[in-house]
């Protein structure tokens, strides 16, 4: 009987112990979490879950490993940026400017020429690339990344054939290699409309 009584003392302390443990580490987890979920891939990009950044934005994709990530509550947009370039602001340091909208149909800002689009399909989904300028005579985009006010790129994609639905628009800086953009545009993995809330701003 004694033997019994010691084996089940032994039991409940290394239970105790255990579960401890188990909350010590996970309390030490917890607390080293980032703000946004990464998972690095490998030593050259990182899996990023916009999501988890702003809500507004259903998807995740992949950006090269020392680029960083902020969300610019005032522009409701989000600037991917290098932190190694020079400049005394992330925006300065932009690679890719994404915003977003909603609407029926593609839309383009009244303040730009457009001197190229190209119809295209993104992850199933319809998308148009546009070689955009800033007009002349207009100020300059406040708060965005000086590259925006000349000639660049932006690939705007619909999420769903909802109407309306959301429209995310990707423009990137000029001096990014194609080949960048072009892999962070391929790993992009869009959230189901299923997760879409019932009432969005309008933009």
């Amino acid at each position: 009987m004694k033997i019994i009584f010691t084996m089940v003392l032994l039991v409940i302390a290394i239970g105790l112990v255990g579960g401890m443990g188990y909350f010590l580490f996970n309390d030490k987890v917890n607390s080293i979490k980032p703000p946004y979920r990464v998972q690095e891939i490998d030593k050259v990009v990182k899996l990023i879950d916009f999501s988890q950044i702003n809500s507004e934005f259903l998807f995740s994709a992949e950006i090269p490993k020392e680029f960083e990530v902020e969300y610019i509550p005032q522009l409701k947009a989000i600037n991917i940026y290098n932190p190694s370039l020079g400049g005394q602001t992330n925006i300065e340091k932009s690679q890719v400017y994404i915003s977003f909208f909603q609407a029926s149909k593609f839309l383009t800002l009244s303040t730009v020429n457009i001197t190229r689009q190209d119809k295209a399909t993104v992850k199933e989904r319809e998308a148009i690339l546009y070689e955009i300028t800033k007009k002349d005579g207009l100020p300059n985009f406040s708060g965005q990344p000086d590259w925006r006010n000349f000639k660049h790129h932006a690939l705007d994609i619909r999420l769903t054939q909802d109407s309306p639905s959301y429209f995310y628009s990707f423009a990137y800086n000029p001096n990014l290699s194609q080949k960048v953009f072009d892999d962070f545009v391929n790993s992009l993995i869009f959230i189901s409309s299923t997760f879409i809330p019932a009432a969005l701003p309008q933009g």
